[in-house]
């Protein structure tokens, strides 16, 4: 890391979660909120509208932005193609078909007369985390193998879906079906897909997997509307295993078997994945439960890298690492990046481009995110805790640059609890003018931003039902300077834009790998 500070004059990248510019209505937290500062931001200084969604963030046309892109857009400085576009290309090419990794998960089977697994995220088409049209392409492939095997296992969603959307997206899904593949569990995301190594949750959903452990259901069907009946929504979905006449779970993952994870987002995949592929998961894993059962010689394949000590996991695409990112870029200064964990990774590989280390000597934090497994019940997160560690890192004037997400806004409004999604913005908004004010004591620039829209969307206007998805609306780009200002005739502008302007500001020339352009007022 460089030794010597460059810039007298630091700049601040503050990266809001979810926090979008849609219409005032009853729905919009940010708009019901009292926000005191950014109404005077308002006034004193505007914003630049940013698109955060679909393919001006390299995602399929009209998909909600998600933070995994929305991050990596921010410090490309230029649109990347997403792991879904990717997918959904080789899918229409017929290069999906000979992907080498998924074939072997099925030559496997064959070889050894075994069940083939196809588990994931059961969502619409507008989640990070998965794709339905992936799962129909390999449906379709284990139906060309000729496999009588295939046993499909569920996530239900409800965060990037509607929180009751499950028996829709199932039936949608059973039209995809052929003679020979069989629903086998159902499970909600909250224990398959957790990333805070709550690691009971994860051995719910191992249990329900590899021995067969969970409520007893006739059907999928069956098991979401009595979920519904409890209360429960698709996030929270108790593990639910489908049995036969006789009782008994209609398969369990065995030795020899073939496991397809077909998530597209590696950090809430790693968990789950380390119980199947690790040999030593429980030594790797510190406070990780002890497997009463290690299946063997199981072919384990994901539809994407879930990154590195995952054992014997095959994967069926790889990403190509984005060069000169602003981490990359910014090498020559003294950079530091804070997160709380839930959006730890998003700070540091996604934003400097798909590197699991350092790329530019960058210094990294991160703060734990409250133990609880309903945030609405903490609001503001983490919130001040960051703002008081970035406000004490400045007052060393250790850095030239300093990043840092606040998750809150985002994490609380896919609760659908609207009242705390308010109490989540005006802590932001609180917090906030703290640092503006440290800011302006160093003559720096504060550049406030967001990846993507989500707590002005929190109800739907109309209906007022519960909305706990992302949204496609653009988000702002605020510059607080004494010496430059934002070039407000700029128009069609995206998340890729964020990163030049930084540069800009640090007087250091933009790489021409970095496409977009600086919105400083020339």
């Amino acid at each position: 890391m460089p030794t010597v500070l460059h810039h007298k004059e630091p700049v601040v990248l503050v990266i809001i979660d979810g926090w979008g510019i849609g219409p005032e209505n009853k729905g919009n937290a940010i708009s019901l909120a009292k926000t005191p500062t950014f109404d005077q931001l308002d006034k004193d200084v505007g914003y630049l509208s940013l698109a955060a969604s679909g393919a001006a963030v390299g995602l399929p046309d009209n998909q909600n932005g998600n933070s995994e892109a929305g991050h990596m857009n921010l410090g490309a400085g230029r649109i990347v193609k997403q792991d879904d576009v990717v997918i959904l290309d080789a899918v229409e090419s017929k290069q999906f078909y000979e992907n080498q990794s998924l074939k072997e998960a099925l030559e496997h089977v064959q070889r050894w007369d075994t069940n083939i697994h196809i588990m994931g995220l059961l969502t619409d088409t507008q989640s990070a985390h998965a794709d339905p049209r992936h799962v129909w392409a390999l449906l379709e492939m284990c139906d060309a193998y000729a496999l009588k095997k295939v046993w499909i296992h569920l996530f239900t969603d409800g965060r990037d879906s509607p929180p009751h959307h499950a028996i829709t997206l199932l039936k949608q899904l059973r039209e995809h079906m052929k003679p020979g593949q069989t629903i086998a569990s159902v499970v909600g995301r909250f224990y398959a897909m957790d990333r805070k190594k709550e690691w009971k949750n994860t051995e719910k959903a191992y249990r329900l997997l590899a021995q067969g452990e969970g409520v007893h259901y006739t059907t999928a069907e069956e098991a979401i509307a009595h979920c519904y009946n409890k209360n429960m929504t698709d996030e929270f979905l108790e593990p639910s295993v489908i049995v036969d006449d006789q009782g008994q779970p209609v398969v369990k993952i065995e030795d020899n078997d073939s496991i397809i994870f077909f998530n597209i987002r590696s950090d809430r995949a790693r968990q789950l994945t380390k119980v199947f592929v690790q040999d030593d998961f429980e030594t790797a894993n510190p406070g990780a439960f002890v497997r009463e059962r290690v299946i063997r010689n199981v072919r384990f394949v994901g539809l994407t890298d879930f990154g590195p000590s995952l054992g014997t996991a095959m994967f069926a695409y790889h990403p190509q690492p984005v060069p000169e990112t602003l981490p990359m870029v910014l090498r020559d200064i003294r950079q530091f990046y804070l997160a709380e964990s839930e959006k730890f990774a998003h700070m540091t590989f996604f934003l400097n481009g798909g590197y699991a280390h350092p790329v530019g000597g960058e210094e990294r934090q991160m703060i734990a995110s409250p133990d609880l497994a309903h945030y609405e019940q903490k609001p503001e997160m983490m919130t001040k805790e960051l703002i008081d560690c970035i406000i004490s890192e400045m007052e060393k004037c250790r850095y030239d640059f300093y990043a840092v997400n606040i998750a809150a806004p985002d994490m609380i409004a896919h609760t659908g609890d609207l009242q705390a999604t308010i109490k989540a913005v005006e802590a932001t908004d609180t917090h906030i003018e703290r640092l503006l004010e440290e800011v302006k004591k160093y003559n720096g620039h504060l550049v406030i931003t967001a990846d993507h829209g989500n707590a002005e969307c929190v109800l739907d206007p109309a209906s007022g039902e519960v909305n706990t998805e992302h949204s496609s609306t653009p988000v702002p780009l605020y510059l607080i300077s004494s010496s430059h200002e934002l070039d407000m005739t700029k128009k069609e502008l995206v998340l890729g834009n964020v990163a030049p302007t930084i540069c800009d500001l640090l007087g250091i020339k933009k790489p021409d790998a970095m496409t977009c352009e600086s919105v400083l007022k020339k």
